[in-house]
């Protein structure tokens, strides 16, 4: 057991004193004492005080120290984009949210994101030394050194050195997922950690993540869950971006949706605004977000049969949209996936709901931090 594992007992509340430490892990005395003393050179525990004895020496508390360093977070999405600092517990410190487009030079986002986070930081009183890990999530597949790869949403970020950039900003561990990974591991540590979550974003584009024993399923180029040019029945008449018809993304992307309902007369810019549509009564909003939530429920009835999920989770902006599109999505699942494998299937919205790209982002990189 090395000093990770004490140090996580200590901050889930599952052991404040050397001798409950030892009854958690079996572990001596002089090893506990030892696995504290790395904690405490990292200035991560401090010790205190003495709890109620029950014979003996009594022992310290030891209190889990949260503002020993900082996390830093980046969360792009295709239409916005927002930067937080958090503490080592996960609590944050300072957030800012800004419109703008994905397909803006990667260059000025992430110029955008470090002079962002390095006043928020001059505001909390700290500096970049502080900050102990940095996690970025990107709307598209990256490859292991931290590079998108062949992103549908953002072309010009295809290959991009984003970890390498960053890191000349910022001396730390640069993290970078795909946005759906990051907000399947923020929900995951909602949950038990032994249920297989499988969670869907349907927002400017749709994909999923698969989540199981607590650990994110990437595939071997790291594409898994990407569902978007799956085709869809009925839907010939949507040409997508790829050139194919009737792909997911075509028919239930949230920007896609926007421009067909422009183009009806009806001005849209965006999936929240599609969302916003369907709320207040729009009978073409309705049935175009209904039509969207028939067609992820067709494809993802085909993920449930392979994966058999204990948990379906739903984000991204199409959730505001009432339930019309849960509604529609549930319908359409039951109906084509196993008897067997929707028998006892959870399926809900995200608990985090807007914020949970960006809880993701900071777990994973506070998870990073604390392991390290």
């Amino acid at each position: 057991m090395i000093a990770t594992d004490i140090l996580n007992l200590i901050r889930d509340g599952k052991a404040s004193t050397r001798s409950e430490l030892m009854e958690q892990t079996g572990l001596s005395r002089t090893t506990i004492g030892a696995r504290l003393g790395e904690l405490k050179a990292r200035g991560l525990i401090t010790e205190s005080g003495n709890a109620v004895s029950t014979g003996g020496r009594p022992s310290g508390l030891l209190t889990f120290h949260a503002a020993a360093g900082l996390v830093l977070a980046i969360d792009v999405g295709a239409t916005g984009a927002t930067v937080a600092i958090s503490d080592l517990a996960g609590e944050s410190l300072a957030e800012r949210h800004e419109r703008r487009n994905i397909d803006a030079d990667p260059e000025d986002t992430l110029a955008w994101a470090t002079d962002e986070l390095r006043a928020m930081l001059a505001a909390l009183g700290r500096s970049p030394g502080d900050a102990w890990a940095l996690g970025i999530a990107l709307p598209g597949s990256v490859d292991e050194s931290g590079r998108p790869i062949s992103p549908g949403l953002m072309p010009g970020w295809d290959g991009f050195p984003v970890a390498q950039r960053l890191r000349e900003h910022f001396d730390v561990d640069i993290l970078v997922d795909n946005d759906v990974n990051v907000m399947a591991l923020g929900e995951a540590r909602q949950h038990d950690p032994g249920e297989q979550i499988v969670v869907l974003k349907a927002g400017t584009g749709v994909g999923l993540a698969y989540v199981a024993g607590g650990q994110i399923l990437r595939g071997a180029q790291g594409a898994a869950g990407e569902i978007g040019h799956t085709h869809v029945p009925g839907h010939d008449d949507i040409v997508c971006s790829c050139g194919k018809r009737g792909c997911l993304q075509a028919v239930a992307g949230g920007q896609r949706m926007a421009d067909r309902l422009t183009a009806a007369g009806i001005p849209c810019a965006n999936t929240a605004e599609v969302a916003a549509l369907a709320r207040g009564g729009t009978p073409e909003a309705i049935a175009m977000v209904r039509s969207a939530g028939h067609a992820i429920g067709f494809v993802l009835a085909t993920v449930v049969n392979i994966l058999n999920p204990s948990r379906l989770v739903v984000a991204g902006d199409l959730t505001d949209a009432r339930d019309f599109m849960l509604s529609a999505l549930r319908e359409t699942l039951y109906r084509e996936a196993n008897t067997l494998a929707t028998s006892e299937l959870e399926i809900s919205r995200a608990r985090a709901g807007a914020r949970a790209g960006l809880i993701g982002v900071s777990t994973m990189a506070l998870e990073h931090a604390l392991a390290a």
